[in-house]
């Protein structure tokens, strides 16, 4: 597995409001901004693993930002569909990203 921006993971951006105090007893859930995560995704596979002819990654939306939960993105590579697992490393959203698999 490969960790994103050299530095430890990636963070991406979250959706207004997905952050930030509550009046409410149990903090908000915060989601991933699937938009930034798919972006976030491409990055990596271009830069971290060096592989050119990324095109669509398609992550689902609603991901709970939460230590330990795995979600599949799909990513097509040089014309063929494949599939990464992007794993939350913490409650910052910080993640790690496989290399594409068939």
């Amino acid at each position: 597995m490969l960790t994103g921006c050299g530095s430890g993971g990636h963070t991406p951006g979250f959706p207004p409001g997905s952050s930030g105090s509550s009046d409410a007893v149990a903090p908000p859930v915060r989601v991933f901004d699937a938009d930034a995560v798919q972006a976030g995704v491409r990055h990596l596979l271009t830069q971290s693993y060096g592989l050119t002819g990324v095109g669509t990654v398609r992550c689902p939306s609603g991901q709970v930002v939460q230590a330990g939960i795995s979600f599949a993105c799909a990513v097509e590579v040089n014309g063929s569909r494949r599939t990464v697992t992007l794993t939350v490393r913490d409650a910052d959203g910080t993640y790690a990203v496989s290399a594409p698999q068939p």
